[in-house]
């Protein structure tokens, strides 16, 4: 195809540039003003009141190849599912378009419109409406009384409605009365047009029959219908009120009723009343009410709408009071018992006291008290309440079922010392917690350990007790229950007692001589498991000052033996080795001195001069007591 098209191609912009040339503005291109496509503009998808026109016309627009609007072109227009269009053809404007008006037929739901431009009858164009229902609605309901065969007063007077109740201004509308509910007949003219506001006003209604409450229902074609409320005919004035139903009910406090207070109002003949307006009000112990202003049914009852208690338990009442004087039984009081609800941890309490016990098996307890509320601090009475506590050595006495005051007590103790956190729950609800400390007894000796380290002179010796009451937890702030006296090489050492906590306590003293201690340890006048114990002093650090050598006279270049003996600040032998002696005599060398590995130390020097001579001594690079010793050596014996 292309191939065929291709050789013509020049042939054809020749001739568009000739046009061209001889005047392009009347240049009309192929399919230029030709009707192309139908589409919709405007009114779909609107909702109307069956039987009426929607509130907007339905507009399609027919557009060339170019989207130019095409005028002149015939659309036909068609409805579906009833009701009607007009009109039903119309030719496009200068614009394009063609409008019509959609009336809704007589039932409720979807309508279709549809749209076909002569020219393209494949195009179809297709609008959719939903149709509701108007209604009738009261502006004046016809008298509660009546008397047979005499004209209602007031007369009743409707206005027509859309769905939402908002007033229809539609004139000619034919509304027709009957009696819904009751015998007898109905008189007067009982058919009305509305005026130009939609208002339906009836002059003449009469009801002609026996005692007893009718009902009038109201229609029209295309209309919601409306019931008035019962007309009660031929009967006397209201003369009593009974309690019809509600009294004496029982629920949770700030809980509705389940059966809602009702009253039936009777003449002096005892015949039922319709249309009595009867006034409901909380009397007492709070709440509220809906629905307070009630009328009285065909049967005479009245009922209130809603009667929801108080909050606090106990006693509630409600006033119904009938619109009417000399009724006998006026006002009628209902009663209901607020109850309380389920148990509140906002409003439960917990509590102990004291708070702080001495560990035992129940000597020395503590009591639990509970009180249990619901919601509204309302108590609640029967309550079963369960306790626990941590930690160990527990002894819990569980309480009883709460009183009226919603209160119970239960008691604890334990052997364990420390924080137990008690907690309260009652029907799966945990009401609060509260911890109570139990302390330590007093120390048992028999349960006292000490830890008693060897020490050395000069130096601070450390022993560790650790108290225990008779249940076996640790016994603080009793260093003034603790006695140590020392004996053996350093008897009658200072001692001191510090407590350092846990139940724990350093007992120090200084031993300044080597050898034995006895440590004998009492709590409350009592030896601890042990006592005596053994502590081996041995001395201290080498002291350079309390260290002491013999260094003899001697002979020139005869061998001379100088000793050393090591001692601690306290002047005990040191008894060990380990330390650095240097011996420094004059024309010689240093001589590192032999350790003997018992706190004494040897050095041989072999003198080469004669006179007095001056020999220096360190202990681990410090001078000892004495250094420089003085020496003479003589040149022959």
């Amino acid at each position: 195809m292309v191939s065929m098209i291709r050789p013509h191609l020049p042939i054809l912009l020749l001739l568009l540039f000739t046009a061209a040339a001889c005047g392009g503005d009347n240049l009309v291109l192929p399919d230029e003003g030709q009707p192309a496509k139908v589409s919709a503009i405007s009114g779909d998808q609107q909702t109307g009141t069956i039987l009426a026109p929607v509130a907007d016309s339905l507009v399609v627009r027919v557009v060339d190849r170019f989207n130019n609007p095409v005028p002149g072109v015939a659309v036909s227009w068609s409805a579906q599912g009833g009701g009607d269009v007009s009109p039903a053809s119309v030719v496009t404007g200068t614009d394009g378009r063609a409008a019509t008006e959609r009336t809704l037929g007589e039932q409720v739901g979807n309508y279709g419109t549809t749209a076909v431009a002569t020219p393209l009858p494949e195009s179809v164009v297709t609008f959719t409406t939903t149709a509701v229902a108007a209604k009738l609605g009261f502006q004046t309901q016809p008298g509660p009384i009546a008397t047979s065969g005499a004209p209602l007063d007031p007369q009743p007077v409707l206005q027509l409605q859309d769905p939402s109740g908002a007033p229809l201004a539609r004139a000619g509308v034919s509304v027709t009365v009957q009696i819904a509910s009751g015998d007898g007949s109905l008189q007067g003219t009982t058919s009305r047009e509305s005026d130009a506001t939609g208002l339906v006003a009836f002059t003449d209604l009469t009801v002609v029959g026996g005692p007893g409450a009718r009902t009038l229902i109201f229609a029209a074609a295309g209309y919601a219908s409306a019931i008035s409320t019962p007309v009660s005919l031929g009967v006397g004035a209201p003369a009593a009120v009974a309690i019809s139903a509600g009294d004496g009910q029982s629920v949770t406090a700030g809980a509705a009723v389940p059966v809602p207070p009702a009253v039936i109002v009777r003449d002096a003949g005892g015949t039922p009343l319709a249309g009595i307006p009867v006034t409901f009000a909380v009397n007492s112990g709070g709440g509220s009410v809906t629905g307070a202003n009630a009328t009285t049914r065909v049967d005479g009852v009245a009922t209130v709408g809603g009667w929801t208690l108080g909050g606090a338990a106990g006693t509630n009442t409600l006033k119904a009071t009938v619109g009417a004087e000399n009724v006998t039984g006026n006002p009628i009081t209902f009663t209901a018992t607020g109850t309380p609800g389920d148990a509140s941890p906002t409003k439960s309490s917990v509590s102990v006291s004291p708070q702080v016990i001495a560990a035992s098996t129940g000597s020395s307890s503590s009591v639990v008290t509970v009180v249990v509320r619901d919601g509204g601090g309302n108590p609640i009475a029967g309550q079963a309440v369960a306790l626990s506590a941590t930690g160990g050595g527990l002894s819990l006495t569980q309480p009883a079922v709460t009183d009226g005051a919603g209160t119970t007590t239960g008691r604890f103790s334990a052997t364990s010392s420390g924080d137990h956190t008690i907690t309260a729950v009652t029907g799966g609800v945990t009401l609060g917690t509260k911890t109570v400390t139990v302390t330590a007894g007093p120390a048992e000796p028999s349960r006292a350990s000490a830890t008693v380290p060897g020490g050395a002179a000069g130096a601070e010796t450390v022993v560790t007790v650790r108290l225990q009451d008779g249940f076996g937890n640790p016994v603080g702030g009793a260093a003034d229950q603790i006695a140590m006296t020392i004996g053996g090489a350093n008897a009658g050492a200072r001692v001191e007692i510090v407590d350092a906590g846990n139940g724990a306590y350093a007992a120090k003293y200084t031993p300044v001589t080597v050898g034995t201690d006895q440590v004998d340890l009492r709590v409350a006048g009592q030896p601890i498991p042990g006592s005596p114990f053994t502590s081996t002093v041995a001395a201290g650090a080498a002291d350079p000052d309390r260290t002491t050598a013999t260094v003899p006279d001697g002979v020139f270049a005869t061998p001379l033996e100088i000793l050393v003996q090591v001692a601690d600040a306290q002047g005990n032998p040191l008894g060990r080795g380990g330390d650095v002696v240097v011996v420094s005599p004059p024309g010689s060398s240093s001589i590192t001195a032999e350790d003997r590995g018992d706190g004494t130390y040897r050095a041989v020097w072999t003198p080469f001069v004669v006179g007095t001579a001056k020999v220096a001594i360190t202990l681990d690079g410090t001078a000892i007591h004495g250094s420089p010793f003085t020496t003479h050596i003589r040149f022959f014996r």
